[in-house]
């Protein structure tokens, strides 16, 4: 849990997140992750080994990469079912309207999707993400990170620096 700098109370989530990127609607999107975490079971295994979760476009639809068309139209017959087990596992204010699918290399999305852990890395992997983290993040967001004790939420901030850093580059 993070304290606030006084170290008195602890800070709340969404003032953390709110001071970190404000104007983003985490309240909405962090409770998503959830679809990731559990793909296999609202889709089962042989539909999971085909397709992934991939982006939201707007606010309430999440594109599905689907490995080629046939897929794609057998999920799209499917698909009130597949949103509507999704929603059951989202709070109402992060429930989805739409599904869409589009073809994409599934292993390559799945991969990319996987959450950034440095403890799972080794060796030169580790250190070389270490130290692009210590690069690229502002000392803004050291600080906070310093400040949070769950190694959980650490590394899962660490990981929302790091993709906005990089979308920052890419734009």
């Amino acid at each position: 849990m993070a304290r606030s700098k006084k170290g008195k109370s602890p800070a709340h989530a969404g003032q953390i997140f709110g001071s970190i990127v404000p104007g983003r609607r985490w309240q909405v999107y962090l409770p998503r992750r959830i679809i990731w975490q559990k793909w296999e079971e609202i889709v089962g295994v042989p539909v999971a080994s085909t397709s992934w979760p991939w982006y939201f476009r707007d606010l309430d639809t999440l594109v599905i990469a689907v490995s080629d068309s046939i897929w794609m139209q057998q999920l799209s017959f499917e698909s009130r079912a597949i949103l509507e087990r999704i929603n059951r596992l989202l709070p109402e204010h992060s429930r989805l309207s739409r599904l869409r699918f589009q073809a994409a290399d599934v292993e390559q999305v799945r991969a990319l999707s996987r959450p950034f852990s440095l403890k799972k890395e080794k060796g030169t992997d580790a250190k070389k993400k270490t130290e692009k983290a210590k690069k690229e993040i502002s000392p803004e967001e050291l600080e906070l990170l310093d400040e949070i004790d769950d190694n959980e939420l650490k590394e899962s901030l660490l990981n929302i620096f790091l993709n906005l850093q990089d979308n920052r580059e890419k734009n």
